[in-house]
């Protein structure tokens, strides 16, 4: 005669159930407040603020530099062989760091840094790169830099390539 090993069945149900009521009370305050209008500054504080003496606000952060495409004209599908320049600016008082300089291709960040610096005209400012084959169809191109107060910049290229 055979046993027969009776093994305890786990259900789901309740741990989901735990879960859910744990998820509800911790969001619940968020949700509250969320729908409830709140001051940002008590009558007393703006009153206070009211009386206080002018001063000029602080000053503003300088920008982090900027990524311009100058070549190729995007807005349009591209043909090879393509020339891609690229300028950058740097924030004010500050200059664009070039060993800082990064690229990527596509949905997988490909490091194309090195392939496009060794094939550029490098300058201060940016670079340029003649004779680029690009296969056809639908490319994406990031590019980073920072300058030398070591604020960074980042700028997505989206563009087609037609036969």
């Amino acid at each position: 005669m055979a046993h027969r090993i009776e093994r305890p069945v786990k259900h789901a149900g309740p741990q989901r159930r735990d879960l859910l009521v744990t998820a509800v009370f911790v969001l619940a305050p968020f949700s509250a407040s969320a729908q409830q209008p709140w001051k940002l500054i008590t009558p007393d504080e703006e009153a206070r603020d009211n009386v206080a003496p002018q001063a000029p606000p602080p000053p503003d952060l300088p920008p982090p530099p900027s990524i311009d495409l100058v070549r190729p004209d995007i807005s349009r599908p591209i043909r090879n062989p393509a020339t891609i320049e690229v300028r950058f600016s740097a924030g004010p008082g500050q200059s664009i760091d070039m060993a800082t300089f990064n690229a990527t291709y596509g949905l997988l960040g490909i490091n194309i840094t090195r392939r496009l610096l060794d094939h550029a005209v490098v300058t201060a400012n940016g670079l340029a790169a003649e004779n680029v084959e690009l296969p056809v169809g639908s490319h994406r191109v990031t590019m980073s830099i920072a300058d030398t107060s070591g604020k960074r910049a980042s700028r997505t290229f989206s563009f087609s390539v037609s036969a």
